[in-house]
């Protein structure tokens, strides 16, 4: 079976593009037309280059909350489900969704269901997206489920956001510090250093230092810009490779606040995706399979599929976490109480919602350390060049007073 894409138009006229697996460009143009398809064109679709950058594939958080709540709006509404995908599709404006979502319904007219039609497009379809739904299916509950997906995933988005927001900022002020540094040397430094030269002033070493500096700047800025990118660049690609997100995963957890942060937002959504797929009626395996990817940390992802062996040999789960050394005591002694209660859907809830707390009071703390700590460093930079700038006029004024 090979990849077709195509172009088509309903018989209401709406266009839809997508992918379809089929023997030949005729057996897919015969699977459209039984589809009530009316093909522009069918080609070989183009094979996917592999190169670690799957952030562009994937579809926007809230353009699938806002699919997950009007898709569970028309199925409790009755809808078919076809009717409701193709409505749906029209309503979204994310470009990766509704091409997603065109196949989709191509695969659900053909027999399929939603949760295996979802399957085949992991960049837009999370698989606790796809495990809720293929649950929901299965319990006839699908529009309650949709519900629950939409909510959990706002809750999910938020905490990312928050934890942005905390790198986010100190990042902006830097590039700004460094950026200021560097229109000074470049403009503000050879106007002094003229004006210096023209006086006859003799440079102090600090002054000297920082014309060298805009001397190296003006005369290499290329080179310097080309570093600077092409080590952007090489970042990226290694920490989209195991070994290196690894790495750079296993520092980030070990730098001191920042490394707290991470963490707790890690569990926050860990737990509130095993509350999510064990109410939606998720066996306990499969949760953690597919909640440990949303822990956002190779390693905190690898510690909690070590959990993995010890369920399946009827450990339950609360133990096997305690065992892995990269959740809380605190989580696994709640998730006992939920096993024993009987109540561990609720339990992960609960650790979610406190984890969630201690991710608000994490980022206020950062900010909090951060900015002051900012403050010294952009005003050491800046005000030590505007210092260094000044000196010899200083030194020229003292030894002209009386």
């Amino acid at each position: 079976m090979n990849g077709w894409s195509y172009r088509a138009h309903t018989v209401e006229g709406n266009v839809r593009e997508g992918v379809i697996q089929a023997g030949s460009a005729e057996d897919a143009t015969r699977a459209l037309v039984q589809n009530r398809l009316i093909p522009e064109w069918v080609k070989p679709a183009p094979r996917a280059k592999s190169l670690g950058l799957s952030i562009g594939q994937r579809a926007k958080p809230m353009a699938l909350v806002h699919f997950a709540r009007q898709f569970a709006t028309l199925v409790d509404a009755a809808v078919p489900l076809v009717h409701g995908l193709e409505i749906a599709q029209d309503l979204s404006e994310d470009r990766r969704l509704k091409k997603a979502l065109s196949q989709v319904i191509i695969d659900v007219q053909a027999g399929r269901s939603l949760a295996d039609a979802m399957k085949e497009h992991p960049g837009v379809f999370s698989d606790i997206f796809v495990n809720m739904v293929e649950a929901g299916e299965q319990g006839g509950v699908l529009d309650s489920i949709l519900a629950r997906v939409a909510t959990y995933l706002e809750k999910s988005q938020a905490l990312v956001s928050k934890v942005k927001t905390a790198l986010v900022y100190p990042a902006i002020i830097f590039f700004v510090a460094i950026a200021s540094a560097a229109v000074m040397l470049a403009f503000v430094v050879p106007t002094f250093e003229t004006m210096f030269a023209s006086g006859g002033l003799s440079l102090p070493y600090p002054t000297q230092v920082l014309v060298n500096m805009s001397e190296f700047l003006q005369a290499n800025w290329i080179i310097l810009l080309a570093v600077v990118v092409g080590g952007a660049v090489v970042l990226r690609q290694l920490y989209q490779t195991s070994s290196g997100r690894l790495f750079f995963d296993s520092l980030f957890i070990r730098v001191p606040v920042l490394g707290d942060l991470i963490r707790k937002a890690a569990v926050a959504r860990f737990a509130q995706s095993m509350s999510s797929l064990l109410t939606a009626g998720a066996n306990l395996i499969d949760a953690l399979i597919a909640s440990a990817a949303t822990a956002g940390n190779v390693v905190i992802e690898r510690g909690l599929l070590r959990a993995r062996t010890g369920i399946e040999a009827g450990q339950g789960i609360s133990t096997p976490l305690a065992a892995t050394s990269v959740m809380p005591r605190l989580v696994s002694r709640m998730v006992e109480v939920g096993e024993q209660t009987g109540r561990l859907d609720e339990m992960f809830e609960k650790v979610a919602q406190f984890y969630e707390g201690e991710v608000d009071t994490a980022v206020d703390r950062l900010m909090k350390a951060l900015e002051p700590a900012l403050i010294v460093v952009v005003g050491f930079i800046l005000g030590g060049m505007v210092v260094a700038l000044y000196l010899p006029i200083f030194e020229a004024l003292t030894q002209v007073a009386p």
